[in-house]
């Protein structure tokens, strides 16, 4: 595994050029990777607690096509539309959820997922 460490102390993973949080479950990394070279799906990301499951229920910044930023450390960002110049940093190690945004076609859930909405 190949990693790198940023001026903050944060640990990355490095997967085809792109960092992802150390602890970042293979799943969500394989599901990121896939879209962030099929730029043709939103996503709707859902944070939570990585060792409990529990969904944070974030309303903002959550949907949006999946790319990567530039610089030295390129992570994974979460971008709102195909007309966007950029977007909000993806919580890869604390993703508890993905969906497609349209459909909500289920692809990823924590082993342990559960949130306090009546939703799921």
């Amino acid at each position: 595994m190949n990693t790198v460490t940023d001026s903050h102390g944060n640990t990355y993973e490095i997967h085809d050029g792109t960092a992802y949080h150390l602890g970042t479950p293979s799943e969500v990394i394989r599901i990121l990777e896939n879209h962030l070279h099929n730029y043709s799906e939103r996503l709707h990301l859902s944070y939570g607690d990585k060792e409990t499951g529990e969904d944070w229920n974030e309303d903002y910044d959550v949907d949006g096509y999946i790319g990567r930023s530039s610089g030295s450390i390129k992570i994974p960002l979460l971008i709102h539309n195909s007309r966007s110049m950029g977007g909000s940093g993806i919580l890869t190690d604390c993703i508890v959820r993905i969906q497609t945004a349209r459909g909500k076609n289920l692809l990823y859930k924590h082993p342990k997922y559960h949130s306090n909405e009546s939703e799921d």
